[in-house]
């Protein structure tokens, strides 16, 4: 079917025919299609021929446009292939395998390097729970052997999180016991009566005092002999030998040591004393065995700087 535009091409093309000429027009042969059937036929091929050609030349202008797929989708393009293990390059994978190698190599010299610090630990673990069991506390020396912040001491939790957090529990439970302790000498102290020549023996009778109040020995004792006598305070003697008599000071604290009574505060201190004594020394002797039994481990779990390949 003809366009607008042809169709006003063609109307054109009839006026300029009616003009008059010497040359046999389009409109002319049209008209006298009945008398001149070939020039009729001739012409209709003619102008067929000049309308496809018109249509050609404005598809060859157009700008081309992507084949588009049944329901106006683009067609679904080839996805780019991945990249496989085996199609990598052979270095690449010899690369990655050295590193596992070095990164596995690192983790055993690492674990070399804590075996002996847990068996450390133990030793030290064990000193602890000998301590609490015969005193009822743990001397300052040993909680600095313990906990001492060293490098591959602090690097512990970052490979056994449960061990170092039963140990942190251990260190609060000691600091707590030593805080009591030294809470219940004060109240025990104010409340001891000594007579002047004895004042000087108050720190002493305190700790007896407090020995005797944990269960862990009679705290002092004084013991005359024929030929003198033996002052004992919290496991430590003194022997007097030729016919000596007991010295003032020392008799009259042994006398301030037997006499006192303690008031019900001071008794719950001491319950409390010797409980958390009892716990500190089953944590203590648990934490041992671990600490032996994870420096018998052959593998090591976690990581840290010390276990990255260089």
């Amino acid at each position: 079917m003809l366009t607008s535009r042809d169709r006003r091409r063609f109307e054109r093309a009839a006026a300029r025919a009616r003009r008059p000429s010497g040359r046999l027009s389009l409109v002319s042969a049209v008209t006298s299609w009945s008398t001149r059937p070939v020039v009729l036929g001739l012409a209709l091929v003619a102008l067929a021929a000049g309308v496809a050609g018109f249509y050609a030349s404005r598809a060859s202008v157009e700008p081309s446009r992507p084949d588009i797929a049944v329901g106006g989708a683009l067609p679904e393009q080839p996805a780019p292939a991945r990249e496989t293990a085996a199609a990598r390059p052979a270095d690449a994978v010899r690369q990655a395998d050295a590193r596992d190698v070095s990164t596995s190599d690192a983790r055993q010299a690492h674990l070399k390097q804590l075996q002996p610090v847990l068996r450390g630990d133990a030793e030290r673990l064990s000193q602890i729970a000998r301590r609490a069991r015969t005193e009822g506390r743990v001397n300052a020396g040993d909680m600095r052997a313990l906990f001492t912040a060293r490098t591959l001491s602090a690097d512990l939790p970052n490979h056994y999180p449960d061990y170092s957090q039963a140990k942190e529990r251990l260190r609060k439970s000691v600091a707590d016991q030593e805080d009591e302790v030294s809470q219940t000498s004060s109240i025990v102290m104010a409340k001891l009566s000594l007579p002047p020549a004895a004042e000087q023996r108050r720190t002493e009778v305190t700790s007896a005092l407090l020995e005797r109040c944990l269960d862990k020995g009679p705290g002092m004792t004084l013991t005359t002999r024929p030929d003198g006598y033996q002052y004992t305070v919290r496991g430590r003697t003194q022997r007097y030998g030729g016919g000596a008599a007991v010295a003032e000071d020392e008799g009259a604290a042994f006398a301030a040591f037997t006499s006192f009574a303690p008031e019900p505060d001071v008794i719950a201190h001491c319950d409390s004393l010797k409980k958390r004594a009892a716990g500190i020394v089953a944590a203590a002797e648990k934490l041992a065995a671990d600490a032996r039994v994870l420096s018998e481990q052959a593998t090591l779990s976690g990581d840290c700087k010390f276990t990255k390949a260089e």
